[in-house]
C-alpha cells in the first residue's frame, strides 16, 4: 500500500501553513503607477518591528570604533561646537532646528550632509560618499524614476545608479504623524527599489530624518526593522558613531554579497555566481519577479553557462530556516521513490522531475548567510490593511512592463501572524540542469496538455511516495527539449511536504489563483450534508488538491487564451468567464461557484474557440469527477484520507483526460497555436518576459514549443 492523506482525528494535528500571497504579483503593482505600486508593497509587508536604536545600530554594524579624534577635529574644524566648560555640544550649522528654518528642505538639510561627509573624510579607506541632489534622476535597471532625498552611496565615475546607494535618506522638516508616515512610505519604497533591483544586495540600510529625529532602517529578506528615533542635534555622539560606523564597513559589511559578481558580457549586464567551486555566468533572466516583495523568498532565476559551455539553471533564494533546501527535499522525495517502486523505475521517473546539479547554502566571510536577528526589547507595527499613501510622491516609477495577464498570486485575506517569533532566512542557490520554457509560455495548445501530462507522472510518482507538491501552476511546470522531443516536468519543490508531517510555518506564499478551493478556503467543502459534527479539525492539504491545482492550470491555458487563427467568436464572454475563474481582485467565494457549480463551467466552455472547445471537453468533465473524489475522502468526516484506491483512481482520471485532449489535438492538420485574449483585444503587451527584468536587445521568445513538431 503506498501511503495515505492520514486521517484527521485528533485536534492536536498540527493544521498546514496559511497561504498567503503577494500583491507585488498583481497587475496594479506592474502598471509603472507608482502610488500602486507603493500600495502593493505595503500590503505585502504587513508589518515592521521597531526596535530601540542602539539594538539595532549593535546588531547591524558591531561596537561602535573610536571617534575622539574624529570629534576633535569637527571641533577644530567649526562643524562641532562645544560650551566653554566643555559640558555640551552643538552642530554649528543646526542653532535652529529645521522645523523653524526659512529655507527649504534640501537646503535645510544641506548641513547634515556636509557633518557626514566630514566625518566620512577622517575614515582611513572610507569606501563611501555622501551626496544631496533630489533633482537628479537615478540611472535603474527597472525604470525606477523615484528619488530619494540624498544618499549614501559607493563611489562612481558615472551617474549614480540605484544598485550603487549605500543608505537612502528621506527628509522631512516638520515632525508630525503626516511627516513620520510620509518619510516612512518613501523609505519603503527605497528600500524595495534597491533589493529588487540588484542581485547582489543581501540586505540594504536606509536613514529617515523629520526635524531633528533621525531613524535607522533595516531591510532583509525576513523583516524591515526601523529604530527608535534619536535627536541628531543632541545625541552628538550616538550621530558621530552611526557614521563613523557606515564609513568604516566594507561592502560586504553594508549588505552586498562577495560572491556574485556584476559584469559585462557583449555590452549587457549580467552576473558571475560563484558555487562551491564553481562559476557561472548568466546569459539571461528566466524569472526574477520573486525579489519584487520586500520580504519574502526574493526569488530569482536565471538561464547560465558553466565554464566549459553547459547551459544550466541557477535559483537564487531564501529559504525559511526551518526549511530543508529545495536540492535536499528533491532527493528525499527521490529515496521515497526507490523505496516505493525500486531503483529501475525511480530512474525512468526522474524524466518528469527538475534535476538537480550542485545545491549550496551562500556562505558569506566563512559562515552561512543568514538574515539579522535585529535584537530584542522592540515591538511590531502593523501597516493598515488600506494605508493612506502620503499626497507627496516620489516622480513617477515607470519602466519595464510585465504583462499583467500572467496568472497573479493575489491574497484571499491578511493571514493573520500567529507568532511573535523574530523571523529568519537562510540564502541558498541551487543549480539545475534543465532549462526550458515555463507552461505559462507554452503556445501551442497539443503541447500545453502533453506538458500537463507529463507533470501529472510527476505528482503520481510523488503522491505514491507519500508527498503532496502544495504550489502546482503554470508557472512551475517546464517544457524542456529531451533530444528531439519535449517532455514536461515538475519543479519549484521549496513548499514540499510529507502527507504525514507535523511540521507546519509561520506563512507561505502560494500561487493562489491555482490553490485547490478548499485550501484557499482553509474549510472542506464536500462533506456530507447529513453529517453533523462540531469538532472542527484543523485544515490539512491533501494529495486531491494537488491534482485539483493542475485542473486549475489546464483551465487557466484554456481561457486566458483564444486560437491565434480562429479566435473565440465570443470574446467578451470568454473574458468574463476568465476573469470568473481567476478574478483580478483574489475571491475564494467566485473560484469555488466556478468549480463546483455544473451550469457555470458548461457555459463557460461555450465562449472557447470552436477549433478546440469539443476536443478539450473532457476538462469539464474532469472538474466534475474531482467532486465525487472529493466527496469519497471526505465522506467520514471529520476522519480525512485518500486511500490508496482512491488515489490511483484519480490519477487514472487526471492522466487520462490531458492525454486524450493532447492525442485528439495532435489529429489535426493544423496545430492550434495559442494568443492571449488582451491581444485579440487590442491590448498592449508590454513585454514577452512575464517579469520584469531588464529586456535583453535581440533576444527572442524560446521556439521550444512549436506546433509542427
Amino acid at each position: 500500500m503506498a501511503p495515505i492523506t492520514p486521517p484527521l482525528k485528533s485536534l492536536s494535528l498540527v493544521p498546514d501553513t496559511l497561504p498567503v500571497s503577494r500583491f507585488t504579483s498583481q497587475s496594479s503593482y506592474r502598471t509603472g503607477d507608482l502610488a500602486q505600486g507603493r500600495l502593493a508593497v505595503l500590503k505585502d509587508l504587513k508589518r515592521y518591528r521597531r526596535v530601540p536604536y542602539a539594538t539595532l545600530v549593535h546588531s547591524a554594524f558591531g561596537p561602535p570604533p573610536e571617534t575622539s579624534k574624529i570629534r576633535q577635529r569637527l571641533v577644530d574644524d567649526g562643524v562641532l561646537s562645544v560650551s566653554q566648560d566643555g559640558s555640551a555640544s552643538q552642530w554649528s550649522d543646526f542653532i535652529v532646528q529645521p522645523s523653524k528654518m526659512a529655507a527649504t528642505e534640501d537646503l535645510a538639510f544641506k548641513p547634515l550632509i556636509a557633518i557626514i561627509s566630514k566625518i566620512f573624510s577622517q575614515i582611513p579607506d572610507c569606501q563611501v560618499e555622501c551626496a544631496a541632489n533630489p533633482h537628479a534622476r537615478l540611472l535603474s535597471e527597472r525604470g525606477n524614476t523615484s528619488r530619494p532625498d540624498a544618499y549614501i552611496r559607493c563611489p562612481c565615475s558615472e551617474k549614480t545608479r540605484w544598485f550603487d546607494i549605500v543608505t537612502p535618506f528621506e527628509f522631512k522638516k516638520a515632525k508630525n504623524p503626516n511627516a513620520t508616515q510620509d518619510n516612512e512610505q518613501k523609505m519603503i519604497w527605497n528600500l524595495h527599489s534597491i533589493m529588487r533591483e540588484d542581485p547582489l544586495r543581501r540586505f540594504a540600510f536606509g536613514i529617515t530624518v523629520e526635524d531633528t529625529n533621525l531613524r535607522i532602517w533595516y531591510n532583509s529578506r525576513a523583516l524591515l526593522t526601523v529604530s527608535e528615533p534619536i535627536d541628531f542635534t543632541t545625541s552628538i555622539d550616538d550621530t558621530i558613531d552611526l557614521f563613523c560606523l557606515i564609513g568604516s564597513k566594507t561592502k560586504v559589511e553594508l549588505g552586498w554579497d562577495p560572491t556574485v559578481e556584476r559584469i559585462i558580457v557583449e555590452g549587457r549586464i549580467q552576473y558571475k555566481f560563484k558555487i562551491g567551486n564553481q562559476f557561472f555566468i548568466t546569459t539571461r533572466p528566466l524569472a526574477t519577479f520573486g525579489a519584487d516583495a520586500m520580504v519574502g523568498r526574493g526569488t530569482r532565476v536565471y538561464e547560465a553557462r558553466d565554464e566549459h559551455g553547459n547551459i544550466v539553471a541557477i535559483k537564487d533564494s531564501w529559504r525559511d530556516e526551518d526549511r530543508e533546501p529545495e536540492g535536499k527535499i528533491l532527493e528525499m522525495i527521490f529515496e521515497d521513490i526507490r523505496a516505493k517502486f525500486g531503483e529501475k523505475e525511480a530512474k525512468a521517473a526522474e524524466r518528469y522531475f527538475v534535476r538537480v546539479r550542485v545545491y549550496e547554502d551562500v556562505h558569506v566571510s566563512g559562515e552561512t548567510d543568514k538574515t539579522l536577528n535585529p535584537g530584542e526589547g522592540g515591538n511590531w507595527v502593523d501597516i493598515p490593511d488600506q494605508p493612506i499613501l502620503s499626497e507627496t510622491l516620489h516622480s513617477s516609477s515607470i519602466g519595464h512592463i510585465p504583462d499583467c495577464g500572467h496568472p497573479p498570486s493575489q491574497a484571499v485575506q491578511r493571514a493573520p501572524h500567529r507568532s511573535n517569533n523574530i523571523p529568519c532566512r537562510t540564502h541558498a542557490r541551487t543549480v539545475f540542469w534543465d532549462v526550458g520554457i515555463t507552461l505559462m509560455d507554452v503556445t501551442c495548445l497539443a503541447n500545453c496538455f502533453s506538458c500537463l501530462y507529463d507533470s501529472g507522472r510527476a505528482l503520481y510518482y510523488l503522491h505514491k511516495a507519500g508527498w503532496v507538491h502544495r504550489d502546482f501552476s503554470v508557472a512551475n511546470v517546464l517544457w524542456v527539449k529531451d533530444g528531439d522531443a519535449c517532455v514536461g516536468k515538475l519543479s519549484d519543490f521549496e513548499f514540499a511536504k510529507k502527507v504525514d508531517s507535523e511540521i507546519s510555518h509561520e506563512v507561505r506564499t502560494g500561487t493562489m489563483h491555482f490553490m485547490a478551493t478548499e485550501v484557499a478556503s482553509q474549510i472542506y467543502l464536500f462533506v456530507p450534508e447529513d453529517i453533523e459534527d462540531t469538532s472542527n479539525p484543523p485544515f490539512r492539504m491533501n494529495l486531491l488538491h494537488d491534482l485539483e491545482s493542475q485542473w486549475w492550470a489546464a483551465t487557466w491555458i484554456l481561457f486566458y487564451h483564444t486560437d491565434t487563427n480562429s479566435p473565440t467568436q465570443t470574446l467578451g464572454q470568454q473574458q468574463r468567464s476568465y476573469d470568473s475563474a481567476f478574478p483580478p481582485t483574489f475571491n475564494a467565494a467566485d473560484r469555488v461557484y466556478f468549480f463546483m457549480v455544473k451550469t457555470v463551467l458548461s457555459q463557460a466552455f461555450k465562449t472557447l474557440s470552436e477549433t478546440y472547445r469539443d476536443r478539450c471537453r473532457s476538462v469539464l468533465n474532469l472538474a466534475r469527477a474531482l467532486h465525487d473524489f472529493y466527496r469519497k475522502a471526505e465522506e467520514s468526516y471529520p476522519d480525512i484520507s485518500v486511500k490508496d484506491h482512491l488515489l490511483e483512481e484519480a490519477h487514472k482520471t487526471t492522466s487520462g483526460c490531458y492525454s486524450a485532449v493532447a492525442e485528439s489535438l495532435r489529429k489535426l492538420q493544423t496545430g492550434i497555436s495559442l494568443q492571449p485574449l488582451r491581444i485579440l483585444r487590442g491590448e498592449k503587451r508590454p513585454s514577452e518576459n512575464l517579469d520584469d527584468s531588464p529586456v535583453l536587445p535581440g533576444k527572442k521568445k524560446r521556439s521550444d514549443d512549436s506546433c509542427d513538431e
